[in-house]
């Protein structure tokens, strides 16, 4: 059992978390698809402060000699994840905008060969 302390700490860290992740949603801080996983993360980080045994559980489930071990382990795949998905975006958005420059480069090289 947690002691009561860090229980509190672990508490109050997940519910800012959260809160802090609805109000940038809110605030158009960030686009709801984008945040849903941050919105999924924080629930699980207020499930596991409330319940710890469901930590240790899994923790044992998956053959992990502590619990801390599988909430790192758990915390580095998710964000390799959420990297690897962010830098596919980003290689879309980047072929997209050269797309665009290369198009705009074209109707303004047309639009000044109709002027002369």
């Amino acid at each position: 059992m947690l002691p009561t302390v860090l229980w509190l700490a672990l508490f109050l860290f997940a519910s800012g978390f959260f809160l802090y992740i609805i109000r940038g949603i809110n605030k158009n801080i960030f686009l709801l698809k984008n945040a849903l996983i941050w919105l999924l993360i924080s629930i699980v980080l207020i499930i596991f402060a409330i319940f710890p045994h469901v930590a240790e559980w899994l923790a044992m489930v998956f053959g992990f000699e502590t619990t801390s071990n599988f909430l790192l382990s758990a915390a580095v795949i998710v964000l390799l994840i959420m990297e690897i998905k962010n830098s596919v975006l980003i290689s879309k958005h980047e072929n997209r905008i050269k797309t665009l420059l290369q198009e705009l480069s074209i109707m303004k090289s047309e639009e000044n060969k109709k002027d002369r």
